[in-house]
């Protein structure tokens, strides 16, 4: 056998260290990076999901100097007091590995300067009560003061039909927490965690080629371009499907609108689609589908009655007058709206119908008042329904769903305003989570293809709500319809967009260039500006460049800027079709 020399020895020995550290600079992981070595390619801890700065007053960084173990540890600190009084960082864990099992999480702990507060760790099941919870005060919980290293150590039997199982550190107060050297065991057996590849940052020539046999270019987005050619691959995509959702990763972006525009034109024109429904009031939006329908009021009012700031730009007025000439030209086109987050258009529509029956109004008089008050917001902006006002509530909507019947004659209009009750039931339901939401509008979105069956709707919602993902509206959607739901999702490189920043008064703000090692920095090296990504055909043909796609992060935002803007994986999972925009711009406001 032969032996190393001492020389040759620490050769090998440097050349590992080297190694090591190289794929640390290249952004590899483990799966869970419980011992905090490993940064993504913007230099982030990887793997875990970090506060926002400017949102909750707390930042996580990587520190290399206090560590228990390794080269790193994670360092939470407050640095905004005027903002939320706590933060974490968490990640979940795989429903098939900790459902059903006794999870125990352990760490190292330091602390300095935690007057009022603690540290700890903790672990989650299905939102439970909310992240309001997390950082409940308790006896001797956690670290406090100022500390040395410390291991904590939890466990929990999580149930059988746990989701959404989340492990994690945080911090209450002022001071710093430092966390290292995680473990977590699962029935006793440490948890596996294997190294990751580094994530994708080039395609090959072959790879780019093999992928655009499933990209359909687009010259622009041009709403007045509906007829384009271009777009008769729409046909093969939507075919028969009664139902097509189109997202948007940003609630402000001026050619994402214009795009969707284009869409809907060509969908209505010739396919038919005679609904257009928005991530709108339901109740609200009935304003706004009188204007498209018979030319009562404003397009600009109705547009403003939504009550979202987003919706109130030039591009959705552009739309709203398209789908009133449509009318005028005797091609009938619907404008609905799919949410619940208000009781005043639904209340205001009661009372409207019901008006004439005194005993109605008399219960719309007694629940108003208790509407205003039952909802209120925790620090951590979450949703709480008083539940003794909600019971009173409930009851009133019971005594004035009696008085449809003797009151209104129409069998479709008893079952409208039997719907604006539904509204308000929904509404008293915003507590109980929040995806929430998402099943509500599913819900109404069905109410509507009930009532006019032979009708096909354009879906216009965020990219979040629209997905196949568990638990959001296409979820639900394609539960109860199956494949007559298509989606489209819609993402970009670079550009400016419409969106709250903090401490700014104004809306228009550049947001993130996409970045190494996200799905939008790779489709910008397919040097096409504007195109349509058919993913539903790469999963019947088994395309292998889905197993990429669904690694990488992807953008989403909405109408908040947040400082990490990729955290979500698995596109080709969620949307069926992806329309890819090189560069945007913010939308145009209306005030």
């Amino acid at each position: 056998m032969n032996s190393l020399c001492p020389q040759t020895l620490a050769g090998v020995l440097t050349l590992t260290l080297f190694l090591s550290c190289s794929c640390a600079d290249r952004a590899c992981s483990t799966r869970h990076n419980l011992d905090f070595e490993y940064t993504d390619l913007r230099g982030d801890i990887a793997q875990w999901a970090l506060p926002d700065t400017a949102y909750e007053g707390y930042a996580a960084t990587r520190d290399t100097r206090r560590r228990h173990h390794g080269r790193s540890s994670l360092r939470l600190e407050q640095v905004d007091t005027a903002k939320h009084k706590w933060a974490s960082f968490h990640q979940s864990l795989p429903d098939t590995v900790a459902a059903g099992r006794e999870v125990e999480l352990s760490g190292w702990v330091r602390t300095a300067g935690v007057t009022t507060g603690f540290a700890d760790l903790y672990i989650t099941v299905n939102n439970e009560e909310g992240r309001a919870s997390y950082p409940s005060d308790a006896p001797n919980r956690g670290a406090r003061g100022t500390t040395e290293w410390h291991r904590i150590t939890l466990r929990r039997q999580i149930p059988d039909s746990a989701s959404n199982i989340r492990i994690g550190g945080l911090l209450k107060g002022p001071g710093s927490a430092w966390f290292d050297d995680f473990e977590v065991r699962i029935d006793g057996q440490p948890l596996q965690d294997p190294m990751l590849p580094a994530p994708k940052t080039r395609l090959t020539r072959q790879e780019k080629r093999a992928l655009r046999e499933y990209v359909y270019p687009l010259k622009g987005c041009d709403p007045t371009d509906a007829d384009s050619v271009e777009l008769r691959v729409l046909g093969r995509m939507v075919g028969e499907r009664p139902v097509v959702a189109l997202g948007e990763n940003s609630h402000g972006a001026s050619e994402i609108f214009r795009m969707k525009e284009r869409l809907i034109r060509y969908l209505a024109s010739q396919q038919g689609f005679d609904q257009v429904a928005f991530e709108a009031g339901m109740a609200e939006s009935s304003t706004l589908n009188g204007y498209i329908r018979r030319g009562s009021g404003t397009a600009k009012a109705g547009i403003f009655g939504l009550g979202m700031w987003i919706w109130d730009t030039h591009e959705v007025l552009s739309l709203v007058e398209w789908m009133r000439q449509r009318n005028i030209d005797g091609h009938p086109i619907r404008f609905r709206g799919v949410d619940m987050q208000s009781t005043d258009g639904a209340e205001a529509l009661l009372r409207m119908a019901l008006g004439k029956d005194a005993t109605a109004v008399q219960w719309l008089d007694e629940i108003g008042p208790k509407l205003d008050k039952v909802l209120t917001y925790n620090n951590d902006n979450r949703a709480r329904i008083d539940p003794q006002l909600a019971r009173e509530i409930g009851q009133g909507l019971d005594a004035i769903e009696t008085r449809i019947d003797p009151s209104v004659s129409d069998a479709h209009d008893r079952a409208l305003l039997r719907q604006w009750i539904t509204l308000i039931r929904q509404y008293l339901g915003l507590g109980e989570g929040p995806f929430w939401r998402d099943r509500c509008m599913a819900e109404n979105l069905l109410w509507f293809r009930e009532q006019y069956p032979n009708s096909r709707i354009v879906l216009w919602a965020h990219n979040g709500h629209i997905s196949k993902a568990d638990n959001r509206m296409g979820h639900w959607l394609q539960d109860r319809i199956g494949a007559d739901y298509v989606n489209f999702g819609f993402t970009f490189y670079r550009g400016d967009c419409s969106i709250i920043v903090p401490d700014s008064e104004k809306l228009q703000h550049d947001v993130q260039t996409a970045p190494p090692g996200t799905l939008e920095y790779l489709l910008h090296q397919l040097d096409e500006p504007i195109f349509i990504l058919d993913l539903r055909r790469m999963r019947e043909e088994r395309a292998p460049a889905l197993a990429w796609i669904n690694r990488m992060a992807f953008r989403h935002i909405g109408a908040l800027k947040w400082e990490e803007e990729f955290w979500d994986k698995g596109f080709a999972d969620q949307f069926d079709y992806m329309v890819y925009i090189d560069r945007v711009t913010p939308s145009h406001l209306l005030f």
